[in-house]
């Protein structure tokens, strides 16, 4: 027994000094490290926390990166971690380092090798193929969704109008999980279906942040043993109950070359797939893997980017005056957005993102470095990781003194915004941005703009509380009030 304890203390021993050299190496020296670094453990101590003071915790980090000119890092466990907030810097390790954090391996039972997820040859190949189905003129032939998903969205909200604080959430899901689904599956989805997919994706994302967050969760078996593996093999079973009857119906009609019943006058996502399969050679797994990947996007990142958007909107009167005389001028008082009408909503697109700068939904993206990366002033080693920190970036001092302000017009004037300075930042951006980010703004401005025709909307964005949750989203104090217009 004591022979045993004692091989133990040299391993530790042993692993400590391995360690203590790989920080001192001199090839290639470390930036300044994150105040709070404990021996040993490093930084590690603050993950283990909640998902709020987690976000506490990043923000804090994020104002010390901007004031050491936007290259840190940071100790987890026996791991550097480098975080970069300067813009040039935070390019290059976007276009260079493609190979995602391990973190989102977690996700893999239910979106696969896939966009989010996926590397190399095999992920270069699935977006090649996927990036051209969203288009312009695809995603413009889903504004009849965007409307009539915003209608009922208005019909609802309307029952709350003049009664006090309503939570945005639950509308805000419904509407772009309801969106992404008619426009993944090509058919509407009814209420029950809506909130089980919800739950499942939820309790899915929390799955991961927690085994993230829980070190010894990352041992196979342990996970196993204490009945997380078995979640996930109900929530897989669940997600392809959904898509494998779509794609087997869909398949039969085209085969058939007949149209269904409920004919639809655009192009859903799963047709165009399967339309183009053989020129794709995506299997079915794969078709399955791909349609999950963009319906938890699209509904994750939307749903949070839009109770943003609304809180920040109502936290500003005279901002939201603007947008309203902009819209009725646009759309007059009741009529649907058209395609023609989007580029027209400049102030209103302004608004949008300037909320995502200020907070966006996703603060951070998390890359694996397979070699060296040479940044302005360290090279960051091969083996370790990166956090680009959207956070930081979106405060950089480069975005001028009032960076930390809420301030639309700044958007109106291209001239005078960072070269970085686009919706591509909010996401993310480089080689691995987002290729749904035109459809995701299309339908966060066509339903902003109902939403701020209808209604007053009174928030107040300085009592709001975050989770960090792979996603930033409002916990508490994010509630509105809503008053019909006259």
């Amino acid at each position: 027994m004591l022979g045993i304890v004692a091989l133990g203390l040299v391993i530790c021993i042993c692993g400590v000094i391995y360690w203590r050299k790989r920080l001192e190496s001199k090839a290639h020296p470390l930036p300044p490290a994150l105040a709070g670094q404990l021996p040993i453990i490093g930084h590690t101590h603050i993950l283990l926390t909640n998902t709020t003071n987690l976000w506490l915790n990043f923000k804090d980090a994020c104002e010390q990166l901007n004031r050491h000119n936007g290259v840190i890092y940071a100790q987890f466990g026996f791991e550097i971690y480098y975080l970069v907030s300067d813009p040039e810097d935070a390019l290059v390790v976007a276009n260079t380092c493609l190979e995602k954090h391990f973190l989102y391996r977690f996700a893999k039972y239910w979106i696969g090798e896939g966009l989010v997820t996926g590397s190399g040859d095999h992920w270069h190949h699935h977006r090649q193929m996927l990036k051209q189905f969203f288009n312009l003129p695809t995603i413009n032939s889903y504004i009849e969704v965007f409307n009539s998903q915003s209608r009922r969205l208005l019909s609802d909200l309307e029952c709350s109008a003049g009664k006090g604080k309503i939570c945005p959430t639950k509308y805000t899901k419904y509407y772009s999980l309801g969106s992404s689904y008619s426009t993944t599956f090509g058919k509407p989805a009814n209420e029950k279906t809506v909130h089980e997919y919800m739950e499942a994706v939820d309790e899915m994302l929390s799955l991961v942040m927690e085994r993230f967050q829980t070190f010894w969760l990352q041992i196979g078996f342990i996970y196993t043993l204490l009945g997380y593996k078995k979640k996930e093999t109900e929530l897989e079973k669940f997600r392809d109950g959904i898509s494998d009857e779509i794609i087997q119906t869909k398949r039969s009609f085209l085969e058939a070359s007949i149209k269904p019943s409920n004919y639809i006058s655009y192009e859903p996502l799963t047709h165009l797939i399967l339309e183009n399969q053989n020129k794709n050679a995506f299997t079915d797994h794969e078709i399955s893997e791909e349609l999950h990947t963009v319906m938890v996007a699209a509904y994750e990142t939307t749903s949070n980017s839009l109770q943003t958007i609304l809180i920040m909107i109502g936290s500003f009167p005279k901002v939201q005056e603007k947008m309203y005389e902009e819209i009725i001028t646009v759309l007059g008082s009741d009529r649907d957005v058209e395609k023609e009408d989007l580029r027209k909503l400049v102030y209103t697109e302004a608004v949008i993102k300037e909320s995502m700068r200020v907070i966006p939904t996703a603060p951070a993206v998390l890359r694996f470095i397979d070699k060296d990366v040479k940044l302005k002033n360290y090279t960051l080693r091969a083996g370790t990781h990166c956090i680009i920190a959207l956070h930081a970036l979106h405060r950089h001092s480069s975005w001028g003194p009032d960076a930390d302000q809420f301030r639309p017009e700044r958007w109106l004037d291209p001239a005078t915004l960072p070269p970085y300075a686009t919706t591509d930042a909010a996401f993310s951006f480089g080689k691995r941005s987002c290729i749904g980010k035109t459809y995701a703004m299309t339908s966060m401005k066509i339903l902003i703009a109902h939403i701020v025709r209808k209604f007053v909307i009174t928030a107040d964005y300085t009592k709001v509380q975050h989770q960090f949750d792979i996603t930033l989203t409002p916990l508490s104090g994010h509630d509105i009030s809503l008053e019909l217009r006259r």
